[in-house]
């Protein structure tokens, strides 16, 4: 018999945990962080940033054990047409970064910059899928499918006017798994464009993802929660 985890909203107060989660069981795995051997010390700040920006809203989810532990999370946002430039989106480069995690951030930050002219031009407000990872001995349980509407209440998105729900995918498993679920493909950054200052190519994944992608799906066309 299957444990029988817990799904719900995620919290301020689950900061810590999740940024522990993140750390413990989404950096090793996340493919573009790994092939090019950003140090955990670099990510840290990043991922902190992006937790609790996504925890000003209430559409991010922690799926846990009945201990407490967390096995799954997802982290959404929200990104308006009219906030100034990709301010909500955008990571920001610190000053003193390695070369490859400049790369890296200017490459998420460049597969977003031109979202607004790519979506629908009724659509003026979107939900930022920015994270969703499930831990080793937790996966191919549905739980990723499940977390994708958990806590997309009808309430909620029509209170925030969300017209649609975004999301950059870097693994191969994220974008089949958005691709079997409706999302589309706007736009795509190859792998191989990503160069060092000699002209190497320096991001080479091993789990057989060949570029970022930034997907969408209209929230009509999501069954949402009552």
């Amino acid at each position: 018999m299957q444990e029988k985890l817990i799904y719900r909203l995620a919290e301020r107060s689950d900061a810590p945990g999740i940024l522990e989660y993140m750390l413990v069981h989404f950096f090793p795995e996340e493919p573009c962080s790994q092939a090019l051997k950003i140090d955990i010390s670099e990510i840290e700040p990043i991922y902190e940033a992006l937790i609790y920006r996504c925890l000003d809203f209430p559409f991010s989810t922690v799926v846990t054990r009945q201990s407490g532990e967390i096995v799954a999370c997802l982290l959404n946002s929200i990104w308006r047409r009219d906030d100034q430039d990709c301010e909500g989106a955008d990571y920001e480069v610190e000053e003193g970064a390695t070369e490859n995690m400049v790369k890296f951030l200017k490459m998420l930050n460049q597969c977003h910059e031109d979202f607004w002219t790519l979506a629908p031009s009724e659509i003026h407000v979107v939900l930022h899928r920015e994270i969703s990872s499930v831990s080793d001995g937790y996966k191919r349980r549905g739980i990723a499918t499940k977390m994708l509407t958990a806590n997309m209440t009808r309430e909620n998105i029509d209170a925030y006017n969300v017209g649609g729900v975004i999301s950059e995918t870097s693994s191969f498993a994220n974008q089949v798994l958005l691709e079997k679920n409706g999302f589309k493909c706007l736009k795509e950054i190859p792998y191989s464009s990503i160069l060092d200052s000699q002209g190497n190519q320096i991001l080479k994944t091993d789990d057989g993802s060949e570029g970022l992608r930034l997907n969408m799906k209209r929230i009509e066309h999501f069954k949402l929660v009552d």
